[in-house]
């Protein structure tokens, strides 16, 4: 999931009435009329990545050539939602994955079942979880996962070491890497204000994860979407199991020295954290600038369960494009074997190709179990959607601060929200 912001409804129409379609697509989201031409609508530029080289495969491959249009992370939402709400919209667009159920409620997003069902696509091909988080309660597919970004715990090897700390485990396992392990694994390791021994609260991953990980059956949402259900037993025992790490056991940095962009990764570059709970987003720049340390990753510690929340790239074909079997045939490229496994060279992300993700292994540059990530696929969790994600979670998450700085109980909290919260989650984003 991605935090950016969020529109209503209301707005959207306001700023389209105020701006003017053509004014407002400004260049930015442009439609070609040659059949040959894919255009595709992203929030980043493409050159160099592994995404990038994985188009220039396809359109080698199938003689199409495939426009890119980048528009400014600050502004896309706003540039996607206006193209598609005018009916002169790219062929694809990448989509925030909170915004699938709400753009799939309003008849925005093309079903791509009938392509689905005419190829063959076998689901077992891929990471269950996440290839089938686009399907709509009436059955309809209407996005298209082609990676995933699973959560794990990166830890430095050397400070493990030099506490005289056994490692975490090298599979999917909770022998010996329990809740009540990891609290005790992090009490060794701590060094005090400022050398703390794990960071795990700042992922927002944590609600969903470790919520199912206690048992929960559904995790932050119920399964129609309509029902705020962190604030479940299990859930509030998650949420302030997480919290007491800072707050009981003083092993995790203080939520008000957390707040600053990219702390995360800057306090496990600098050594002062043990432990971090991230995405396989941060791999790559991990790879790049740690030169000082071993570091390798291990699986989330175990209870009831043991899974893992993955953030997900997901692209939509708009229901006005103008040449969506093309659309689809990139689609299914990106995320088959041939361009899964550029995705998977590149360690941007984990492709949702099952034999892809196999080329997740490590390298001199990576750490000795990068393979947790490809086989993660067979142990993620993924938040319900709802027509509303981003306006639920605008209410509850800064209601959390109060539990992190703690202030309150992780239950005063969540059950004095609940009702806020499934208001909003009758409206539409």
């Amino acid at each position: 999931m991605n935090n950016r912001g969020t529109l209503t409804r209301r707005t959207m129409l306001q700023t389209l009435a105020v701006a003017g379609t053509s004014a407002a697509l400004g260049g930015c989201a442009r439609r070609s009329e040659d059949k040959n031409t894919i255009t595709f609508l992203n929030w980043e530029k493409t050159e160099g990545t592994p995404l990038g080289q994985a188009v220039q495969a396809f359109e080698k491959k199938s003689g199409k050539k495939v426009d890119i249009q980048p528009a400014p992370t600050n502004d896309y939402d706003t540039k996607m939602r206006t193209a598609l709400a005018s009916g002169v919209s790219p062929d694809i667009v990448r989509i925030n994955d909170d915004y699938v159920r709400g753009f799939s409620d309003t008849g925005s997003l093309l079903d791509l079942t009938k392509y689905i069902e005419r190829d063959k696509i076998n689901v077992a091909d891929y990471a269950g979880p996440v290839f089938n988080f686009p399907k709509q309660p009436d059955g309809k597919h209407t996005a298209w996962v082609i990676g995933y970004e699973p959560r794990l715990i990166y830890y430095n090897v050397d400070w493990f070491k030099s506490a005289g700390v056994p490692l975490p485990p090298t599979t999917w396992s909770g022998d010996g890497w329990t809740w009540d392990d990891f609290v005790s694994t992090a009490k060794k390791l701590n060094k005090g204000p400022g050398k703390w021994a794990c960071l795990v609260y700042l992922d927002t991953g944590v609600e969903q994860t470790f919520s199912i990980n206690n048992g929960d059956p559904t995790g932050i949402y119920s399964a129609n979407g309509k029902k705020f259900t962190l604030d479940t037993p299990k859930g509030i025992e998650a949420i302030q199991w997480a919290t007491d790490l800072t707050v009981k056991h003083k092993v995790q940095p203080p939520w008000s020295e957390l707040q600053q962009p990219s702390t995360d990764t800057t306090f496990f570059l600098q050594q002062k954290v043990a432990m971090l709970f991230d995405t396989f987003g941060v791999t790559p720049y991990f790879r790049e600038n740690i030169k000082n340390f071993t570091w390798d990753v291990a699986p989330p510690p175990a209870k009831v369960n043991q899974r893992t929340e993955s953030s997900v790239v997901v692209f939509a074909v708009p229901k006005s494009a103008r040449n969506p079997d093309a659309a689809w045939e990139l689609l299914k490229f990106l995320s088959g074997p041939e361009g899964g496994a550029i995705l998977a060279e590149g360690r941007q992300y984990t492709p949702i190709n099952n034999e892809a993700a196999k080329a997740v292994k490590p390298d001199k540059a990576s750490p000795a179990h990068l393979d947790l990530f490809a086989a993660a696929g067979a142990h993620l969790t993924q938040p319900n959607q709802t027509s509303n994600t981003l306006g639920a979670r605008d209410i509850y998450r800064p209601a959390l601060d109060n539990v992190y700085l703690g202030k309150e109980s992780a239950k005063s909290v969540l059950t004095s929200v609940r009702s806020q919260v499934e208001k909003a989650l009758t409206e539409t984003s």
